[in-house]
Formats: structure tokens, C-alpha cells, sequence
């Protein structure tokens, strides 16, 4: 269902606005060790942290991203909310993920290395701030009725998501909405997930359909992450 991709894309955008912005689409295998220094190494060392299909269970499929000029704007808008300038001019590298999906759940991934710690540190502290939940809730509620004119969009949400802590700081949050179409109402979770260490960021968004996304599943995903941007 070509609503359901629309619709996590937008949400794992949220994310990026407070992880240095958007950057081009890689390769699903491009992952291999990373330089030390210069921006060709900050690519390779972001390509080392994002979830890959193989980090996946049997029956999940990748395919590549591709970021769409409504996401640069909606991460643009985002920072600004936040207090944040304009995330297209602290960032040295950016790199997602392949968008993977398994029925009606779907697990997106970007890493980000920024200009400077100071940046990430900033950012980190935006995240964990009290506006975040606000900002994310109006620009997902407005990304839905967008995205499903002939629903209503009920019952848009917030709540603190607990996650393991690592590098600098991990950060959960778990948006949630019904669409209301004339014969059924749809259930919307998304969960979203923001982790720092020293110049690095990785986001993900775990979205499913009528019931949160599977605990263990996004745990131990969440850890991957989290180990892999510990030592890149």
C-alpha cells in the first residue's frame, strides 16, 4: 500500500530534522569500515550504523530510500519548532538505510554525522527537551490528513518511550493516530527512536498498523544501533 510508505517516510523525516538534515540515498549493502577523517569518512563511518535487511528476520524486504523535497522541508520546519537552525548547514555526512517492511510494519533508519560535537550535543538536548513531542505531533497529524484526505485524522499523540541508553544519550518517543475512513478506522503506531555519540546520530521509526510494533523485534534492533554507533 503505497499510504503506508508515504506515511513512515514522513514520520522517520521528524527524526532527521534533530539529526543534521537530509542527504542522499545509499545502497542497502554499501557498509564497509570507515576512513578517519574528512567527509568521505564520515559517510562510510554513518553507512557502518544503519539498519540493514540483514539485521531482519526471515520475510522482511528491503528497498532503497529516496528523500523527496517535502521531507527536506518537513526537517527544516521540525528544527525550526525545535529551536534548531536549519539542519542542512551542521551536518558533514548523511546516509540511510534501505525502508524495510514485513506485512503492515515497516522499520526506517538514517545516521548522520555532524560538524561538530557541540552540534550533536545541541541537538540531543532539543530531542530530550519539552517541545519535542509537541513538534512531532502537529507535523505528523499534518502529514496524515495530507496523506488520507478522505479520513479524519483522530487521536494524534504522544507518550515517552523507554529505550536503552547508550553512547551520549538515547531518546524513545511513540506517536500514535486513527484514521477514520467511512467503513473502518485505521491505528497508527509509530515509534522513534534517536541515539547520539561524540559527532554521530542514528534515528530509526518501527511503524506498524492496529498494535504497537513487535517489542523484542525493535529492542534488539534499537541495540544494533546503539552498539554499532558506539564504536564507529
Amino acid at each position: 500500500m503505497v499510504l503506508r510508505w508515504r506515511l513512515v517516510v514522513s514520520v522517520l523525516v521528524l527524526t532527521l530534522a534533530a539529526c543534521g538534515g537530509g542527504g542522499p540515498g545509499v545502497d542497502e549493502d554499501a557498509v564497509g569500515p570507515a576512513p578517519v577523517t574528512g567527509k568521505e569518512g564520515d559517510t562510510a563511518r554513518a553507512r557502518t550504523v544503519v539498519l540493514q535487511q540483514a539485521d531482519m528476520p526471515a520475510g522482511w524486504r528491503g528497498a532503497a530510500h529516496t528523500e523527496t523535497p517535502l521531507e527536506k522541508e518537513r526537517a527544516r520546519q521540525l528544527s525550526l519548532c525545535l529551536g534548531r537552525p536549519d539542519p542542512e548547514g551542521n551536518r558533514s555526512a548523511m546516509v540511510y538505510g534501505p525502508d524495510l517492511s514485513m506485512g503492515q510494519m515497516q522499520v526506517s533508519s538514517s545516521a548522520t554525522v555532524l560538524s561538530s560535537a557541540d552540534d550533536a550535543k545541541a541537538d540531543l538536548a532539543a530531542v530530550r527537551g519539552p517541545k519535542y513531542g509537541d513538534c512531532v505531533v502537529t507535523a505528523f497529524r499534518e502529514d496524515l490528513q495530507r496523506q488520507a484526505a478522505d479520513a479524519r485524522v483522530e487521536r494524534v499523540a504522544s507518550e515517552p518511550l523507554p529505550v536503552e541508553s547508550f553512547g551520549d544519550g538515547s531518546v524513545g518517543i511513540r506517536l500514535t493516530a486513527d484514521l477514520v475512513y467511512a467503513d473502518r478506522t485505521d491505528h497508527l503506531f509509530a515509534d522513534l527512536v534517536y541515539i547520539s555519540k561524540d559527532r554521530s546520530t542514528v534515528s530509526a521509526t518501527f511503524f506498524s498498523f492496529h498494535q504497537p510494533f513487535p517489542a523484542t523485534l525493535e529492542q534488539s534492533l534499537v541495540s544494533r544501533m546503539g552498539n554499532r554507533i558506539a564504536t564507529a
